[in-house]
Protein backbone atom coordinates (compact mmCIF):
# COMPACT_ATOMS: atom_id res chain seq x y z
CA UNK A 1 0.00 0.00 0.00
CA UNK A 2 1.11 3.54 -0.82
CA UNK A 3 -0.08 6.80 0.58
CA UNK A 4 -1.17 10.05 -1.34
CA UNK A 5 -0.68 12.37 1.09
CA UNK A 6 1.94 11.10 3.63
CA UNK A 7 2.29 14.20 5.47
CA UNK A 8 -0.63 14.21 7.26
CA UNK A 9 0.63 11.33 8.96
CA UNK A 10 1.25 14.18 11.98
CA UNK A 11 -2.14 13.54 13.25
CA UNK A 12 -1.41 10.34 14.80
CA UNK A 13 -0.16 12.93 17.11
CA UNK A 14 -3.46 14.86 17.73
CA UNK A 15 -4.96 10.89 17.98
CA UNK A 16 -2.49 9.84 20.63
CA UNK A 17 -3.56 13.04 22.88
CA UNK A 18 -7.14 12.36 21.85
CA UNK A 19 -6.94 8.84 23.46
CA UNK A 20 -4.57 9.58 26.50
CA UNK A 21 -7.12 12.20 27.64
CA UNK A 22 -10.16 9.80 27.45
CA UNK A 23 -8.61 7.30 29.09
CA UNK A 24 -8.00 10.09 31.81
CA UNK A 25 -11.13 11.33 32.00
CA UNK A 26 -12.34 7.66 32.31
CA UNK A 27 -10.46 7.05 35.27
CA UNK A 28 -11.45 10.22 36.86
CA UNK A 29 -15.06 9.12 36.06
CA UNK A 30 -14.62 5.54 38.00
CA UNK A 31 -12.56 7.95 40.95
CA UNK A 32 -15.37 10.09 41.70
CA UNK A 33 -17.92 7.58 41.37
CA UNK A 34 -15.64 5.72 44.14
CA UNK A 35 -16.56 8.73 46.59
CA UNK A 36 -20.12 8.40 46.41
CA UNK A 37 -20.79 4.92 46.74
CA UNK A 38 -18.85 1.36 47.49
CA UNK A 39 -18.54 -0.88 44.26
CA UNK A 40 -21.41 -3.23 45.10
CA UNK A 41 -24.00 0.06 45.45
CA UNK A 42 -23.06 1.06 42.23
CA UNK A 43 -25.93 -0.53 40.21
CA UNK A 44 -28.33 0.98 42.36
CA UNK A 45 -26.33 4.12 42.22
CA UNK A 46 -25.42 4.19 38.91
CA UNK A 47 -27.81 1.93 36.90
CA UNK A 48 -27.81 0.39 33.26
CA UNK A 49 -24.03 0.20 33.81
CA UNK A 50 -22.82 3.63 32.45
CA UNK A 51 -19.16 2.35 32.31
CA UNK A 52 -19.65 0.36 30.00
CA UNK A 53 -21.55 2.54 28.03
CA UNK A 54 -18.89 5.17 28.41
CA UNK A 55 -16.25 2.93 27.66
CA UNK A 56 -18.07 2.00 24.32
CA UNK A 57 -18.55 5.71 23.40
CA UNK A 58 -15.18 6.38 24.10
CA UNK A 59 -13.20 3.40 21.76
CA UNK A 60 -15.94 3.89 18.85
CA UNK A 61 -14.81 7.71 19.05
CA UNK A 62 -11.19 7.14 18.73
CA UNK A 63 -11.52 4.54 16.04
CA UNK A 64 -13.55 6.68 14.21
CA UNK A 65 -10.38 9.31 14.51
CA UNK A 66 -8.37 6.80 13.84
CA UNK A 67 -9.79 5.78 10.13
CA UNK A 68 -10.37 9.31 9.56
CA UNK A 69 -6.61 9.95 9.82
CA UNK A 70 -5.92 7.31 7.62
CA UNK A 71 -7.96 7.98 5.09
CA UNK A 72 -6.57 11.86 5.18
CA UNK A 73 -3.21 10.14 4.33
CA UNK A 74 -5.14 9.03 1.07
CA UNK A 75 -4.24 5.30 0.73
CA UNK A 76 -3.58 3.95 -2.59
CA UNK A 77 -3.85 0.12 -3.46
CA UNK A 78 -4.14 -1.23 -7.15
CA UNK A 79 -4.11 0.26 -10.50
CA UNK A 80 -6.48 0.98 -13.06
CA UNK A 81 -6.55 2.16 -16.68
CA UNK A 82 -8.11 5.60 -17.04
CA UNK A 83 -8.10 7.58 -20.13
CA UNK A 84 -6.18 10.85 -20.67
CA UNK A 85 -7.71 13.65 -22.93
CA UNK A 86 -5.32 15.87 -24.30
CA UNK A 87 -5.71 19.54 -25.63
CA UNK A 88 -2.85 21.92 -26.87
CA UNK A 89 -1.28 22.77 -30.47
CA UNK A 90 1.36 21.43 -32.29
CA UNK A 91 4.07 23.57 -32.74
CA UNK A 92 7.78 23.42 -34.79
CA UNK A 93 10.90 25.05 -33.51
CA UNK A 94 12.65 26.29 -36.70
CA UNK A 95 16.83 27.15 -35.44
CA UNK A 96 19.08 29.15 -37.69
CA UNK A 97 22.27 27.32 -37.28
CA UNK A 98 24.05 29.54 -40.39
CA UNK A 99 27.51 30.82 -39.08
CA UNK A 100 26.21 34.30 -38.77
CA UNK A 101 24.45 32.92 -35.27
CA UNK A 102 28.11 32.23 -34.08
CA UNK A 103 28.06 36.17 -33.56
CA UNK A 104 28.00 37.42 -30.23
CA UNK A 105 26.68 40.60 -30.41
CA UNK A 106 23.97 38.82 -27.56
CA UNK A 107 25.83 37.03 -25.25
CA UNK A 108 26.71 34.96 -25.12
CA UNK A 109 26.00 34.08 -28.66
CA UNK A 110 23.31 34.26 -30.98
CA UNK A 111 22.73 30.75 -31.24
CA UNK A 112 23.04 30.57 -27.64
CA UNK A 113 20.59 32.90 -26.30
CA UNK A 114 17.85 31.59 -29.36
CA UNK A 115 18.50 27.55 -27.30
CA UNK A 116 17.67 29.11 -24.16
CA UNK A 117 14.53 30.53 -25.49
CA UNK A 118 13.22 27.38 -26.62
CA UNK A 119 14.76 25.27 -23.51
CA UNK A 120 13.00 27.77 -21.63
CA UNK A 121 9.19 27.21 -23.93
CA UNK A 122 9.38 24.07 -22.96
CA UNK A 123 9.35 24.63 -19.63
CA UNK A 124 6.08 25.85 -19.77
CA UNK A 125 4.38 23.25 -22.67
CA UNK A 126 1.76 21.32 -20.82
CA UNK A 127 -0.05 18.99 -23.52
CA UNK A 128 1.20 20.76 -26.65
CA UNK A 129 3.52 18.90 -28.93
CA UNK A 130 7.11 20.10 -30.03
CA UNK A 131 9.26 19.41 -32.43
CA UNK A 132 12.63 20.65 -33.68
CA UNK A 133 14.29 21.72 -36.86
CA UNK A 134 17.42 22.68 -38.01
CA UNK A 135 18.56 25.12 -40.91
CA UNK A 136 20.56 26.92 -43.13
CA UNK A 137 20.42 26.56 -47.18
CA UNK A 138 19.19 23.18 -45.76
CA UNK A 139 16.94 21.98 -43.05
CA UNK A 140 16.85 18.88 -40.70
CA UNK A 141 14.23 17.64 -38.75
CA UNK A 142 16.57 17.21 -35.18
CA UNK A 143 12.98 15.86 -33.19
CA UNK A 144 9.60 15.12 -34.37
CA UNK A 145 6.44 16.18 -32.57
CA UNK A 146 6.96 14.61 -29.06
CA UNK A 147 5.78 15.36 -25.55
CA UNK A 148 9.27 14.31 -24.50
CA UNK A 149 10.52 17.77 -24.03
CA UNK A 150 13.53 16.33 -22.25
CA UNK A 151 14.50 14.76 -25.74
CA UNK A 152 14.38 17.87 -26.97
CA UNK A 153 16.84 19.64 -24.32
CA UNK A 154 19.17 17.05 -25.09
CA UNK A 155 19.58 17.38 -28.71
CA UNK A 156 19.53 20.88 -28.32
CA UNK A 157 22.45 20.76 -26.14
CA UNK A 158 24.56 19.72 -28.96
CA UNK A 159 23.23 21.99 -31.84
CA UNK A 160 25.90 24.28 -33.99
CA UNK A 161 26.30 25.31 -36.93
CA UNK A 162 28.20 22.72 -38.38
CA UNK A 163 25.24 20.20 -37.91
CA UNK A 164 25.21 21.49 -41.66
CA UNK A 165 27.25 21.82 -44.11
CA UNK A 166 25.56 23.79 -47.04
CA UNK A 167 25.83 27.43 -45.57
CA UNK A 168 23.21 30.64 -46.00
CA UNK A 169 19.74 31.16 -44.83
CA UNK A 170 17.38 29.54 -47.08
CA UNK A 171 13.72 29.78 -45.75
CA UNK A 172 11.73 27.80 -47.84
CA UNK A 173 13.21 25.21 -47.35
CA UNK A 174 12.86 25.73 -43.18
CA UNK A 175 9.28 26.00 -43.43
CA UNK A 176 8.98 23.31 -46.00
CA UNK A 177 10.54 20.96 -43.56
CA UNK A 178 8.76 22.56 -40.73
CA UNK A 179 5.39 21.94 -42.77
CA UNK A 180 6.41 17.99 -43.34
CA UNK A 181 5.95 17.63 -39.22
CA UNK A 182 2.64 18.31 -38.96
CA UNK A 183 1.18 15.87 -41.68
CA UNK A 184 -1.44 13.63 -40.28
CA UNK A 185 -2.07 15.87 -37.36
CA UNK A 186 -5.05 18.38 -39.09
CA UNK A 187 -6.96 18.43 -35.86
CA UNK A 188 -4.51 20.43 -34.15
CA UNK A 189 -3.44 24.24 -34.05
CA UNK A 190 -0.10 24.47 -36.24
CA UNK A 191 2.68 27.11 -34.99
CA UNK A 192 6.23 27.43 -36.19
CA UNK A 193 8.22 29.42 -34.28
CA UNK A 194 11.41 30.59 -36.17
CA UNK A 195 14.45 31.91 -34.63
CA UNK A 196 16.88 33.57 -36.94
CA UNK A 197 19.10 36.49 -37.36
CA UNK A 198 16.72 37.32 -40.40
CA UNK A 199 19.28 37.31 -42.88
CA UNK A 200 17.74 35.69 -46.44
CA UNK A 201 20.51 35.02 -48.37
CA UNK A 202 18.55 32.41 -51.15
CA UNK A 203 15.90 35.74 -51.29
CA UNK A 204 13.01 33.03 -50.76
CA UNK A 205 10.96 34.33 -48.56
CA UNK A 206 7.97 35.16 -50.32
CA UNK A 207 7.76 31.73 -51.29
CA UNK A 208 7.94 30.74 -47.96
CA UNK A 209 4.98 32.86 -46.61
CA UNK A 210 3.08 31.53 -49.69
CA UNK A 211 3.59 28.14 -48.33
CA UNK A 212 2.80 28.67 -45.19
CA UNK A 213 -0.52 30.21 -46.03
CA UNK A 214 -1.41 27.33 -48.40
CA UNK A 215 -1.20 24.90 -45.06
CA UNK A 216 -2.81 26.89 -42.64
CA UNK A 217 0.59 27.65 -40.85
CA UNK A 218 1.03 30.78 -38.16
CA UNK A 219 4.21 31.69 -37.64
CA UNK A 220 6.24 33.62 -34.84
CA UNK A 221 8.98 35.36 -36.09
CA UNK A 222 11.61 35.53 -32.97
CA UNK A 223 14.66 38.09 -34.33
CA UNK A 224 18.44 37.14 -32.31
CA UNK A 225 20.86 39.98 -32.64
CA UNK A 226 21.50 43.99 -33.11
CA UNK A 227 20.55 46.34 -35.54
CA UNK A 228 24.64 46.97 -34.92
CA UNK A 229 25.50 43.37 -35.55
CA UNK A 230 29.03 42.23 -34.91
CA UNK A 231 31.61 39.83 -36.38
CA UNK A 232 31.69 36.44 -36.90
CA UNK A 233 33.90 34.09 -35.03
CA UNK A 234 35.65 31.46 -36.78
CA UNK A 235 36.26 27.90 -34.91
CA UNK A 236 39.14 25.76 -34.96
CA UNK A 237 38.67 22.77 -32.82
CA UNK A 238 35.83 24.18 -30.81
CA UNK A 239 38.08 27.66 -30.27
CA UNK A 240 37.51 31.22 -31.63
CA UNK A 241 41.40 32.21 -33.45
CA UNK A 242 39.91 34.46 -35.85
CA UNK A 243 36.25 36.24 -37.66
CA UNK A 244 35.02 35.90 -40.99
CA UNK A 245 36.25 37.64 -43.44
CA UNK A 246 34.80 38.64 -47.13
CA UNK A 247 36.80 38.45 -50.55
CA UNK A 248 38.62 41.93 -49.37
CA UNK A 249 40.03 40.95 -46.18
CA UNK A 250 37.41 42.81 -44.64
CA UNK A 251 35.69 41.12 -40.91
CA UNK A 252 32.23 40.46 -42.42
CA UNK A 253 29.79 42.43 -40.78
CA UNK A 254 26.41 40.12 -39.86
CA UNK A 255 23.22 42.56 -38.59
CA UNK A 256 19.68 41.77 -37.61
CA UNK A 257 18.08 41.63 -40.53
CA UNK A 258 14.23 42.50 -38.73
CA UNK A 259 12.68 43.78 -41.80
CA UNK A 260 12.34 40.00 -43.36
CA UNK A 261 11.46 38.47 -39.73
CA UNK A 262 8.64 41.30 -39.51
CA UNK A 263 6.77 40.49 -42.98
CA UNK A 264 7.34 36.76 -42.36
CA UNK A 265 5.21 36.98 -39.02
CA UNK A 266 2.96 39.73 -40.50
CA UNK A 267 1.70 37.79 -43.97
CA UNK A 268 1.34 33.99 -42.07
CA UNK A 269 -1.26 35.84 -39.11
CA UNK A 270 1.73 35.04 -36.46
CA UNK A 271 3.92 38.00 -34.36
CA UNK A 272 7.22 39.35 -34.70
CA UNK A 273 9.19 39.49 -30.85
CA UNK A 274 12.62 40.76 -30.25
CA UNK A 275 15.10 38.33 -28.47
CA UNK A 276 16.87 40.68 -26.50
CA UNK A 277 15.56 39.38 -23.07
CA UNK A 278 14.46 36.02 -22.51
CA UNK A 279 11.60 36.35 -20.32
CA UNK A 280 10.38 39.23 -22.12
CA UNK A 281 10.11 37.19 -25.40
CA UNK A 282 9.02 33.88 -23.61
CA UNK A 283 6.18 35.89 -22.12
CA UNK A 284 5.11 36.94 -25.37
CA UNK A 285 5.45 33.87 -27.36
CA UNK A 286 3.11 32.39 -24.31
CA UNK A 287 0.36 35.03 -25.08
CA UNK A 288 0.52 34.35 -28.48
CA UNK A 289 0.05 30.68 -28.42
CA UNK A 290 -2.56 31.23 -25.78
CA UNK A 291 -4.95 33.19 -28.48
CA UNK A 292 -4.88 29.61 -30.95
CA UNK A 293 -7.36 27.24 -30.58
CA UNK A 294 -6.53 23.94 -28.86
CA UNK A 295 -7.78 21.02 -29.92
CA UNK A 296 -7.70 17.58 -28.74
CA UNK A 297 -5.06 16.32 -29.76
CA UNK A 298 -4.12 13.19 -27.96
CA UNK A 299 -6.75 10.49 -26.57
CA UNK A 300 -4.61 7.83 -24.40
CA UNK A 301 -4.71 5.32 -22.03
CA UNK A 302 -2.58 5.57 -18.45
CA UNK A 303 -2.34 3.42 -15.59
CA UNK A 304 -2.93 5.33 -12.21
CA UNK A 305 -3.42 4.05 -8.63
CA UNK A 306 -7.02 3.33 -6.95
CA UNK A 307 -7.45 5.66 -4.12
CA UNK A 308 -9.32 3.88 -1.33
CA UNK A 309 -9.98 6.44 1.10
CA UNK A 310 -13.33 6.27 0.87
CA UNK A 311 -13.44 3.13 2.77
CA UNK A 312 -11.89 4.13 5.81
CA UNK A 313 -13.99 7.20 5.36
CA UNK A 314 -16.83 5.33 5.54
CA UNK A 315 -16.01 3.01 8.66
CA UNK A 316 -15.34 6.24 10.36
CA UNK A 317 -18.86 7.15 10.17
CA UNK A 318 -19.86 4.74 10.82
CA UNK A 319 -18.20 4.29 13.98
CA UNK A 320 -19.03 7.99 14.83
CA UNK A 321 -23.21 6.69 14.30
CA UNK A 322 -22.19 4.13 17.23
CA UNK A 323 -20.67 6.96 19.36
CA UNK A 324 -24.03 9.05 18.79
CA UNK A 325 -26.60 6.45 19.20
CA UNK A 326 -24.94 4.64 22.35
CA UNK A 327 -26.26 7.37 25.02
CA UNK A 328 -25.52 7.45 28.23
CA UNK A 329 -28.46 7.61 31.02
CA UNK A 330 -28.98 7.06 34.61
CA UNK A 331 -32.70 6.49 36.02
CA UNK A 332 -34.35 8.10 38.43
CA UNK A 333 -37.84 7.87 40.26
CA UNK A 334 -38.36 5.28 37.32
CA UNK A 335 -37.63 7.87 34.74
CA UNK A 336 -34.59 8.29 32.40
Amino acid sequence: MQWGELNNIWLIILLIIVVYLSITVFQWREKVKKTFADKELFPFVFPITSSRRYGIKIISFCVALFFIVIALMDPLFGERDIQVKREGIDMVFLLDLSSSMNAQDVAPSRLEKASKLISETLGQLGGDRAALVAFAANAYTISPLTNDYAAIESYLQNVNTDLISSQGTNYLNAINEAIKSFKGNSNSSKLIVLISDGEDNEDTLNQAVKMAKDNDVNIVTVGVGTLKGGPIPVYYNGYSEDFKKDETGSTVITKLEDKNLRKLAKDTNGEYIQLDNTQDALSSLSMYKARLNKNEIANSKTRDMNHIFQWFLGIAVCLLFVELLTSEYKIFNKKK
